[in-house]
């Protein structure tokens, strides 16, 4: 075979190939791809990386915020606590009223003004001893009765007796509360007569 003859046959080899794309054109292709890729993880790895946001954090900003709230009520003046009253019907107090004074019908008296408030009463009676000044029992240890009934009666709380005291009167049956009519309601209440006899009447 003459060296044209190979030649021309080495030309009909290669004439069946498709021709791919230059060199150039891959490599610009696989920069393109490296990067877009870098772009994607630049955008990508600050959301990744970034530490959460710790717990005690978190609660603080929740507490200063609670604290500023609550501090902003207070300076427009709405109060962010809350107080009830109960108030005592006066008709679930019984009062037994009796004379610790020489005044006759005293006790009376002052037990007419109790039922005309409102208030339960006992037929008024006498104290065994005589005082000085009112005196205000509760029987039970019912402190918020004796507190009214001494409100009824524009008493101090330093005529409130202990809750232990017993009242000196020969029975307390059926009452909340025992009033020792002294001095300072005789003045008030009574016709202003002064005398040692009583009477069951007070």
């Amino acid at each position: 075979m003459s060296a044209a003859s190979a030649g021309n046959g080495s030309h009909d080899d290669h004439s069946g190939e498709t021709p791919g794309p230059p060199d150039h054109a891959r490599s610009g292709r696989g920069v393109a791809i490296v990067v877009v890729a870098v772009v994607i993880g630049v955008l990508l790895l600050p959301s990744a990386t970034r530490a959460p946001l710790p717990a005690s954090a978190s609660t603080a900003a929740s507490t200063t915020t609670t604290v500023a709230a609550h501090g902003a009520a207070k300076k427009h003046g709405h109060p962010t606590t809350s107080s009830t009253s109960t108030t005592i019907p006066p008709a679930s107090i019984h009062v037994l009223v009796a004379n610790g004074t020489t005044t006759n019908g005293v006790a009376g008296d002052v037990t007419r003004f109790l039922s005309t408030a409102g208030y339960g009463t006992l037929t008024a009676t006498n104290a065994l001893v005589k005082v000085p000044a009112t005196e205000i029992f509760t029987v039970g240890g019912a402190t918020p009765d004796v507190q009214a009934v001494a409100g009824a009666l524009s008493l101090p709380a330093t005529s409130i007796e202990p809750a232990a005291s017993s009242a000196p009167v020969s029975s307390t049956a059926g009452a909340n509360v025992v009033v020792i009519v002294g001095p300072d309601l005789a003045a008030r209440f009574g016709p202003g007569a002064t005398t040692t006899t009583t009477h069951a009447g007070g």
